[in-house]
């Protein structure tokens, strides 16, 4: 079971050595590679072949261009649209991809002043039909560096759809530590499906210094009987990202 409270991908120690290679991290170049058009991946994402591999940070600036997918483990991320953007803080934000287990997270790390921030995006399992798996549950968190004081006061949703069922999250944090949520929402055995379109929203209040520093959206998927879990990645916590947040943000620009 996912705690909302330490939400996956938030906290985790960055080692040494994690973060040299975070310095040098490339480029993303995970786009959909000459793919003719009424071909289907399983799961419904259009093309003849999946896309490259998601690196562990893309730009928002990346991620929103129109034409942006990729994979991780066996995870199509794809379709990806803004809705709201405050300040433009979603479009100049740093997008991670992390795997802990079964627990798949897309974060965005920034600096989410007073407003209000939203966007889409579609999650696939890559060869579902034959590799058994499913999409089990989903849960939604947001994080501040305000944590412990009364400033902090936002609140954070996740309506994931598919064909047969639609699950709505909601996690909130109405000031000082104090966080409610009725999540994470478990889809039901009959549905557990093999793709899903999200709505990711977060609304910061109105109040002076208030901010958040990082949302997550983590989907927890179902492995049938007979197939085999995989161990934990290394993965880079959001709250650790934020100090490397401008010098990452820095050198993908230089890349690009």
């Amino acid at each position: 079971m996912l705690s909302l409270r330490s939400p996956i991908g938030l906290g985790a120690a960055l080692s040494a050595s994690l973060a040299a290679s975070l310095l040098s991290v490339s480029p993303v170049q995970a786009q959909t590679a000459g793919a003719p058009s009424g071909n289907e991946w399983p799961g419904g994402v259009d093309g003849s072949s999946k896309p490259a591999a998601c690196n562990s940070f893309a730009l928002g600036s990346q991620i929103f261009s129109g034409s942006f997918a990729c994979i991780a483990g066996d995870k199509i991320y794809s379709s990806f649209s803004l809705i709201q953007d405050t300040g433009n803080k979603l479009a100049s934000s740093i997008f991670q991809f992390t795997i802990n287990g079964t627990n798949h997270t897309l974060a965005a790390i920034g600096d989410f002043t007073p407003g209000t921030y939203e966007y889409g995006y579609t999650m696939t399992i890559f060869d579902a039909l034959n590799s058994g798996q499913r999409l089990e549950s989903a849960a939604t968190s947001a994080t501040s560096s305000n944590i412990g004081t009364s400033i902090p006061a936002w609140t954070k949703t996740l309506d994931v759809a598919t064909n047969d069922e639609d699950l709505f999250i909601t996690t909130s944090q109405a000031g000082g530590p104090l966080t409610t949520t009725d999540g994470p929402k478990t889809f039901g055995v009959a549905v557990q499906p093999v793709s899903a379109d999200f709505i990711s929203k977060l609304v910061v209040a109105n109040l002076p210094n208030n901010a958040v520093q990082g949302i997550t959206d983590t989907v927890t998927q179902k492995f049938d009987d007979g197939e085999s879990v995989p161990g934990p990645l290394p993965i880079l916590g959001a709250a650790a990202a934020f100090g490397f947040s401008r010098k990452l943000r820095s050198r993908i620009k230089q890349t690009v």
